[in-house]
């Protein structure tokens, strides 16, 4: 999506520079005297004042660190300086009347600061349970059908060369109710027979929806074969849409994508992702996101 988005700036011939992770800022220069901030990517040297706006997609800002050995005790240090560096330079921008699209200053949310808080706000949730002993999973009817996934972000593990991913997964309550065993506190949650899924991608105060039609028995859509799944654009209900922007607000995000669930009776919120991709709303959906995002910068 970054790629779509240059090759809009470039046919609308607007000047940029896109700043990757391979990329790395060689030289600063900064003159608080006469109000003169520049920096150097890959030595090609930049005046800050002169950017009218940024967008944020991922990633960081890197420096290249001086090549002599640095004692390890020192490491931390430098970090913390490169830090103290990067922060200065959003803040200029945001001061200097940049208009800033994209989270540069909020990266991530808590998941379950997320869900109580679409709750809150009249967004509808599945039942969800934190627990960490087994035995705590008589309290939860056992009738119903549930879920577990990662409090945190999914994160790989590897063990002897083999990749482990924590997708979603179903679990059994009576197989595993009766065991005594604490665990580390983890995630249930009921599961929604759904209708279909729903990608939401907002971007400031706009919304975009595909609808994700399952035909496999797969529990975590991301595990699904694109020859199983069926797309199509999707307008959401106005009040959902008002409660996605309000949600957003609060969490101060301006852009990011939404998964809900659509079953027989209402939408269902599952979780929020601040650097989410939207490719998938954009081409399924045929929106064009990248360009309205050129149009912006």
């Amino acid at each position: 999506m970054t790629d779509e988005i240059c090759s809009w700036l470039s046919y609308q011939n607007k000047e940029f520079v896109r700043l990757n992770e391979n990329q790395y800022i060689t030289k600063v220069s900064f003159d608080f005297h006469n109000n003169a901030f520049k920096i150097s990517i890959n030595d090609i040297e930049y005046n800050l004042n002169n950017f009218k706006s940024v967008f944020y997609r991922n990633g960081g800002i890197y420096y290249d660190i001086p090549k002599q050995e640095i004692d390890n005790s020192l490491v931390e240090f430098y970090n913390s300086e490169f830090r103290s560096i990067t922060e200065f330079i959003y803040y200029y921008l945001k001061i200097n009347g940049a208009s800033i699209f994209g989270n540069l200053f909020t990266k991530e949310v808590n998941k379950l600061e997320v869900l109580f808080l679409a709750k809150s706000l009249g967004i509808k949730v599945p039942d969800t349970y934190i627990l960490s002993q087994l035995k705590d999973l008589a309290k939860i009817d056992s009738s119903q059908k549930y879920i577990t996934k990662a409090v945190s972000e999914m994160k790989p593990i590897f063990v002897e060369n083999a990749l482990y991913l924590n997708y979603t997964h179903e679990i059994d309550i009576n197989h595993i109710q009766n065991k005594k065993e604490n665990i580390i506190p983890s995630l249930i949650q009921e599961k929604i027979h759904n209708i279909y899924e729903v990608r939401v991608f907002f971007f400031e105060k706009k919304i975009w929806a595909v609808a994700t039609f399952d035909f496999s028995d797969n529990i975590d859509i991301r595990n699904i074969k694109d020859s199983d799944k069926k797309y199509l654009p999707c307008k959401l209900p106005i009040e959902i849409q008002r409660k996605i922007l309000k949600m957003a607000k609060t969490l101060n995000l301006k852009c990011g994508t939404i998964d809900l669930i659509k079953s027989e009776d209402d939408f269902y919120f599952l979780e929020i992702n601040p650097l989410g991709q939207f490719h998938q709303v954009s081409y399924y959906g045929n929106y064009q996101i990248e360009k309205y995002i050129a149009d912006l910068l």
